[in-house]
């Protein structure tokens, strides 16, 4: 424990100084004046100002490089790198050479939502099952943190002497809640804040804008850092939590569910192509549709006659000598050098099979039992899996199909082809996205999030943050039910979405921040800013999860999505999924990221009144 907990102190303390010493390394503040930027580093610096799409991507580039570093196991991670990095790049270029730089914010929130609908697609399936074991402990995380945290600050109202704005700037970038400082904005905009003789409006915007720039990077880093390394200093093996949560949730199911990343990955094996050659008397002389009621779940696929190659069909005769290629389970498979004939080494058995999901809507399926599809149609066949309405059903012959209902299928090309005219609709794995169902559900989740609800002079809404998840999680659940809804989705475009959705974002908030950061430095506010905003940040999580640990007994992997959410702290959960090399984290975070942010907004209103 010592160890671990000198390490993290290390870490820790490490991008703490960093940022300090960086900032006050150029000494007092630059002059009105911006200067030619000069030496090979200031025109370095300068250019890159002039070429914003290149900056970005060279930090996204070496925040990857930067979070693969890791002294004695750990390490930043790519998320909390690039956010170092940009912050970095950016307090140098202002401090040394007045350069500011300026990324559109509409590029952010483009890749933010990327991110967050993306995590969606995958979570959806376990949601409702975390929902229902954890749903009374997540809303309890959801009220502590943020109130404790809101505690914390407005009682250092009696330490430090904080100037007008401060207290709303530093407990919404403390919790990097971005609606909280919304709604701070809008306090100020409404004229009814009461501020101290001497003080002016501008000044107060200022001190909330510059605390809030500050402490959003500096608890973004120091979150994400601590996400990681949280469990290990509470004695908790966070790895073999979540794969223990993710068995609870599959319960008896053995099967991954339809339209998820996992669907067809699994099913192939279940069917193997064999070569054999003709000597079995029995079988020498009969046609193919003799020989098919002999074995109903093996199909031959191919046959090489007199040096040709013949496609099966009821009327083809075998002969003694003939090569045939047989699909069919393992276990049937090494009965054919008894029933059929030596096992032979040929390209006659290069068959592609492959794996689809079949949903039930046709009449001549829908009713029928899955014993009198078996003998009618299933021939050189093989069901992987039954679904219904989500769960997963036991493949019993008497099992009667309904419309809706999803059959997971293995066969070859051939047959499946034929199967798809007679009985339904068939969905293949694809390396194809569907760009409709990723706009239109981007689109639909900002509209539900821009909702807004007046209660009294505040204006609460979902965010769009929250409402892309609500949005993509019901999609992918539906997928569940149906995956022909929404088109394909491929886990490979997925976590594309979900890596560099994020990472985009989390530089461009670190660019940006530099001059920001550089203004509270030479206004003199760097010390209560600091001091009060890392407290307000870290205290809450730390107690919030040693009562999830200790009093609720909640999961590992599923409390650090739960605290990730309640701190509004997006990159704190993808560093959880990263440390827990799973999804689970993501159960915790959509509620607890809900509750948090609307409680912030609210009280950054009221805080943003009091001056």
């Amino acid at each position: 424990m010592r160890v671990i907990t000198r390490h993290t102190a290390l870490v820790v303390g490490a991008v703490a100084v960093g940022l300090a010493v960086a900032a006050f390394a150029q000494g007092a503040p630059a002059p009105s004046a911006p200067p030619v930027p000069h030496g090979l580093f200031g025109k370095l610096l300068g250019a890159l100002g002039h070429q914003p799409f290149i900056l970005l991507f060279l930090v996204v580039a070496g925040g990857y490089a930067l979070g693969k570093v890791q002294v004695k196991g750990v390490g930043l991670g790519s998320t909390a790198a690039t956010l170092l990095l940009g912050l970095a790049v950016s307090l140098w270029a202002y401090q040394a050479f007045r350069i500011p730089y300026s990324i559109p914010e509409f590029t952010s929130t483009v890749f933010f939502n990327l991110f967050i609908f993306a995590i969606g697609m995958k979570v959806g399936p376990q949601f409702i099952g975390g929902i229902q074991r954890e749903g009374r402990h997540l809303l309890v995380l959801a009220l502590l943190v943020p109130l404790l945290s809101s505690l914390l600050v407005y009682l250092s109202r009696f330490v430090f002497h904080l100037q007008p704005g401060l207290l709303a700037g530093i407990l919404s970038g403390a919790n990097t809640a971005t609606p909280g400082f919304g709604a701070a904005q809008s306090a100020l905009a409404s004229g009814a804040v009461k501020l101290p003789s001497g003080a002016t409006l501008e000044e107060a915007r200022a001190n909330m804008t510059t605390s809030y720039a500050l402490l959003y990077s500096v608890s973004m880093v120091l979150f994400t850092v601590m996400a990681k390394v949280l469990p290990r200093l509470f004695g908790r093996d966070a790895v073999a939590d979540a794969k223990a949560m993710e068995k609870v949730l599959e319960g008896e199911q053995q099967a991954a569910l339809p339209g998820t990343a996992e669907s067809f990955l699994r099913a192939n094996t279940a069917l193997h192509v064999r070569v054999f050659r003709v000597e079995n008397p029995e079988v020498d002389g009969r046609t193919l549709g003799q020989l098919e009621p002999l074995a109903p779940r093996a199909g031959i696929e191919r046959v090489l006659h007199a040096g040709r190659t013949y496609l099966p069909e009821d009327g083809l005769v075998l002969h003694r000598g003939d090569e045939v290629a047989v699909a069919g389970p393992v276990g049937l498979l090494l009965e054919g050098p008894v029933r059929i004939g030596p096992e032979v080494n040929s390209s006659l058995g290069d068959v592609r099979v492959e794996t689809v999901e079949l949903v039930a809507h046709k009449a001549d399926l829908v009713g029928r039992t899955l014993g009198d599809l078996a003998r009618e149609e299933g021939h050189g066949l093989y069901l992987n899996a039954l679904f219904r309405g989500g769960d997963e059903l036991p493949v019993d012959p008497s099992a009667v199909i309904r419309r809706g209902d999803v059959l997971r299928v293995t066969g070859s090309r051939r047959r499946l082809a034929a199967l798809e005219k007679r009985v339904g609709r068939v969905v293949r794995p694809s390396l194809v996205t569907d760009i409709i169902t990723l706009a239109l559900g981007v689109s639909l989740g900002a509209l539900l999030g821009a909702i807004t609800v007046p209660v009294g002079g505040v204006k609460f809404s979902l965010g769009s943050a929250v409402g892309l998840l609500i949005v993509s999680i019901g999609l992918s659940i539906l997928r569940t039910h149906n995956p022909a809804l929404g088109g394909p989705f491929p886990e490979a475009a997925r976590e594309l979405l979900e890596d560099l959705g994020l990472n985009v974002f989390i530089a461009i908030l670190g660019l940006n921040a530099g001059a920001g950061v550089a203004s509270a430095i030479a206004g003199g506010a760097l010390t209560p800013i600091l001091v009060v905003g890392l407290i307000a940040a870290m205290v809450p999580p730390i107690l919030a999860w040693a009562v999830g640990q200790y009093v609720m007994k909640m999961n590992t992997a599923v409390l650090m999505g739960a605290i990730a959410g309640a701190r509004c702290n997006s990159a704190g959960m993808r560093a959880s999924q990263e440390a827990t090399h799973s999804i689970i984290p993501a159960i915790g975070y959509p509620v607890t990221f809900a509750v948090s942010n609307l409680l912030l907004t609210l009280i950054c209103y009221l805080f943003a009144l009091m001056g």
